[in-house]
């Protein structure tokens, strides 16, 4: 009896490890599918000739926005300032964000993020995508994680960091040639937080942003 018990026992771990590797393969390939269709999406819009510039900003906008996280990534980019942080800052405890100055930050660093990658569209810009490999990557807060590493160009190295929140996959880090779009800005803002408040910082981007608007409407 004892015998047919824990062969029962294993049968039944052995089935659930086997449910839970199914179902891992089927998330990572929906990690797959997803940049899939978001590069198709984009690509059919960047690569028409029929669209100048502006149309083609204003059609990838909603596309954009739709596919990454720019909640974690902003909290991210943050790092140690960001308003759930819990590290101490010693000297530099009024530079920790709130949840309100946060939410600004937020809504401003989208625009800034946008507007700094959509500017290097111009008319006659073509593109083409591979996707070359995905895999899974250490969970981060109990959340699964995949990369989707791609070729644009057949020569440049571009590789999506996603997560899986909710049963939805977004994307909260891009790698160009193995650099860090969250690290690069983390130590940007880390550097301007140690002499500037969040205030500050946020005047910065909104002022970058109202610039970028101007200067778009003077052409």
């Amino acid at each position: 009896m004892k015998k047919i018990i824990t062969l029962c026992i294993a049968t039944l771990l052995l089935l659930a490890t086997a449910v839970n590797v199914n179902a891992h393969t089927h998330n990572i390939n929906q990690a797959t599918a997803l940049i899939d269709h978001a590069m198709q999406e984009s690509l059919n819009i960047i690569n028409d000739p029929a669209l100048t510039t502006a149309m083609k900003r204003k059609k990838l906008w909603p596309i954009v926005t739709s596919y990454f996280d720019f909640t974690l990534i902003s909290e991210l980019t943050l790092g140690k300032f960001s308003a759930g942080a819990t590290s101490p800052l010693g000297d530099y405890s009024d530079r920790r964000f709130t949840d309100k100055q946060q939410a600004e930050f937020t809504d401003a660093f989208t625009i800034h993020l946008g507007n700094l990658y959509l500017d290097k569209l111009n008319n006659d810009s073509q593109f083409s995508v591979q996707l070359t490999r995905t895999s899974a990557m250490k969970p981060i807060r109990k959340m699964q994680r995949a990369r989707v590493n791609s070729l644009i160009n057949k020569k440049t190295s571009i590789d999506y960091s996603l997560r899986l929140k909710n049963d939805e996959w977004r994307i909260y880090d891009i790698k160009v040639e193995g650099r860090s779009l969250i690290s690069s800005f983390r130590k940007e803002y880390s550097a301007i937080l140690l002499k500037n408040t969040p205030d500050e910082l946020l005047a910065l981007l909104n002022e970058k942003n109202l610039a970028h608007t101007g200067n778009n409407a003077e052409q």
